[in-house]
């Protein structure tokens, strides 16, 4: 596992100028190249938009960067030796447009990203959302391990992404310590968190009725994305739903079973039942 680091570069030779993000983008091609076709959208418009942000955030680029050398690998460790895998895909650490915080690569062995003008400054939330990360490549390379067959999975399919983000905040609930609430918003967010309980049987049946009357896009945007939560004026309600089927899937089922349920042929089944369960 290589840690790619192009935020000494942007720190050290920053403008407050477009042309100066643009030529740094340029100049790290590659290592922009998933961010900006999958993670951020109207660049031009959000270069100017980000010049001043950058501006005040710079002083803190270099101890997230700092932070992130010394967390990656200690949780990293911590999945290792938990399910006998090997991390050997690579870790960029960027710094962005204030498009996605963090994300993994369209890969079987997914490289991490990590995109410091969006990372928490808190350390324990930024292990959170490291431990998050992780857990997505941790739960990939268990599966390949166990013989998963790759071709079998749809990838574009909300069942597949509930699965997903449910089990990436399960592990990460079992590397870092810290309050339910915080796994979700990688920030202190108790109200959130009661809500979501509160309302549990409430937000599980609007689910249940959008994954059945809507398309894969309408229910990204609404329950997965920062950008949505109309129904409930609530946002990223997904990673709760995910958790919790999680949690309950590992109860009835172990965790093995539960982790590699997504190239199984009753897998959208086992998914709605549980979902089901909670309404």
């Amino acid at each position: 596992m290589i840690i790619f680091d192009t935020v000494t570069e942007f720190v050290q030779h920053y403008q407050p100028t477009a042309k100066y993000l643009t030529d740094y983008y340029a100049s790290n091609k590659k290592q922009y190249e998933e961010y900006f076709y999958y993670h951020c959208h109207h660049v031009e418009e959000k270069k100017q938009d980000a010049i001043e942000k950058h501006a005040v955030i710079l002083p803190d680029l270099l101890r997230l960067r700092h932070m992130l050398y010394k967390f990656i690998p200690t949780i990293a460790a911590q999945y290792e030796k938990m399910y006998t895998i090997h991390f050997t895909s690579d870790v960029h650490l960027l710094v962005g447009l204030y498009g996605s915080n963090a994300f993994t690569y369209r890969q079987y062995n997914p490289d991490v990203a990590f995109c410091l003008e969006k990372m928490p400054k808190h350390e324990r939330h930024l292990n959170i959302i490291i431990g998050h990360e992780f857990g997505h490549v941790a739960h990939c390379l268990y599966s390949d391990k166990h013989g998963i067959e790759w071709d079998k999975i749809d990838w574009v399919h909300p069942i597949t992404w509930l699965l997903q983000e449910g089990v990436a905040t399960y592990l990460s609930t079992k590397v870092v310590q810290a309050r339910l609430d915080e796994y979700f918003a990688f920030e202190e967010d108790p109200k959130w968190l009661e809500f979501a309980e509160t309302n549990q049987s409430t937000i599980a049946q609007q689910f249940f009725i959008d994954l059945t009357t809507h398309d894969a896009a309408y229910v990204w945007k609404e329950w997965f994305s920062i950008n949505g939560g109309q129904h409930f004026q609530a946002t990223r309600l997904a990673y709760y739903v995910g958790y919790c089927l999680v949690k309950q899937l590992v109860y009835e089922l172990g965790e093995q079973r539960t982790f590699l349920l997504w190239d199984k042929e009753n897998f959208h089944k086992i998914m709605m039942q549980t979902l089901q369960k909670m309404m």
